[in-house]
């Protein structure tokens, strides 16, 4: 075996520059199918996290009509969620890491502070959970404590444009607006998807006193699952404890109308999935095509050397030995080659880190050890069977059509 080794590392020495340039391609393959590697493993997990900074993984439920069917409850009865059910609620659904109510008590109305007024104001009473559990961004002050929640404190947050058409280019933290007869303290300023609505969060207890119905049926619920992998779980889990609590068939499309995007994260995550693939595919035609350079340069070489093979197949040399002889020259230029790659693509991660797609979302650079012993046995496959032509040449040499030819 070793013998075999020195003769065909004897024949690529004897053209350093061609052998160099052949396991350069090779390198290349590689070093470019580590890289991706070693980020691509990492997109699924980065979109998730953006999609959960995004809000991705909050849902809404809004409590509608029964439609009869399923014999659940008679059509048309309107589910009332009760606002003292929560604890029930949220001890029926495993699956969900939090869960929020949100009260409306008016449809809206006028906000004053003391030098303007705004004609249209949305209020929403909501639990301390709700900034947690939604895409709530504070930018300016603090969200209330759940001890202003207890005591139902008059503090409220103002959304940005609602604070800038209240308060101008003054900072709103710490001002007083009227609304709904009460007076308001402005402890914080958040910002929403929503460009078109202006309104405000107090403590949901606070608003209580401002409604008709004083708060005991909220508006909606706001829950968020423990990962986006358990999120159909924990829509099913809603409706069965909200099925099992109002006396409604848990399958009627109609009692409740939950806006959920499951379908939407397992498109991005699917695609996410996909573009992965299609990279390491691309990287990994690249060290194909490198590989078969390679062997089409041993193929070369072989017909270079008929003279010689011819000579030491007269001499004895056997069939197998010139066969292994080429296919030991094709697998160092592709393995060598591949073996480099490797390490020029681990310098260049080592070097390069993290890489920062936004302020939320970075894709850190990290390698499956199955993934790369799987790429390299099939570098070793693909080099033996694109050396297999060249060496079955050698092998199958006539040795007097050989020395004739030269």
């Amino acid at each position: 075996m070793f013998s075999i080794l020195a003769e065909a590392w004897g024949s690529l020495a004897s053209h350093p520059l061609r052998s160099t340039l052949t396991a350069l391609s090779v390198t290349f393959g590689a070093s470019v199918l580590f890289i991706l590697m070693s980020y691509g493993s990492d997109v699924p997990a980065a979109t998730g996290d953006m999609l959960h900074r995004m809000g991705s993984t909050e849902f809404v439920v809004e409590p509608e009509r029964t439609s009869g069917a399923g014999g659940g409850a008679r059509g048309g009865r309107r589910i009332q969620i009760r606002y003292d059910d929560l604890p029930a609620i949220r001890g029926a659904c495993p699956s969900i890491a939090g869960i929020a109510a949100t009260y409306r008590p008016t449809r809206g109305q006028p906000a004053f502070s003391a030098k303007r007024s705004w004609p249209w104001v949305v209020g929403h009473g909501v639990t301390s959970e709700y900034a947690q559990i939604t895409d709530l961004r504070i930018v300016d002050g603090r969200w209330f404590t759940p001890e202003e929640e207890v005591y139902a404190v008059d503090v409220a947050l103002l959304n940005a444009p609602l604070a800038e058409g209240l308060f101008d280019a003054r900072s709103a933290i710490g001002e007083f607006i009227d609304f709904g007869a009460r007076r308001f303290t402005i402890i914080g300023i958040y910002e929403t998807e929503a460009t078109f609505s202006y309104g405000l969060y107090m403590p949901y207890t606070t608003a209580m006193d401002m409604g008709d119905t004083g708060g005991r049926y909220v508006s909606s619920l706001a829950f968020e699952p423990r990962s986006a992998e358990v999120a159909k779980r924990a829509i099913s889990e809603v409706r069965q404890a909200l099925g099992s609590l109002y006396s409604f068939d848990p399958d009627d499309p109609r009692a409740l109308d939950i806006k959920e995007n499951t379908a939407f994260i397992e498109k991005v995550r699917g695609v996410s999935l996909g573009l992965e693939w299609l990279v390491l595919t691309i990287a990994g035609l690249a060290l194909v095509l490198g590989c078969l350079g390679a062997a089409n340069v041993v193929g070369i070489a072989v017909s270079e050397r008929t003279a010689e093979l011819g000579l030491r197949k007269a001499l004895g040399a056997k069939q197998a030995r010139l066969r292994a002889e080429v296919l030991a020259e094709t697998l160092i230029l592709c393995v060598g080659g591949g073996g480099l790659g490797v390490l020029v693509g681990a310098i260049a991660t080592s070097s390069l880190g993290a890489l920062e797609l936004s302020d939320d979302a970075r894709l850190a650079p990290s390698v499956d050890g199955n993934l790369l012993a799987a790429s390299l046995v099939v570098l070793v496959i693909t080099a033996t069977l694109a050396g297999l032509p060249a060496a079955n040449r050698a092998a199958g040499l006539d040795p007097i059509e050989a020395l004739r030819e030269q």
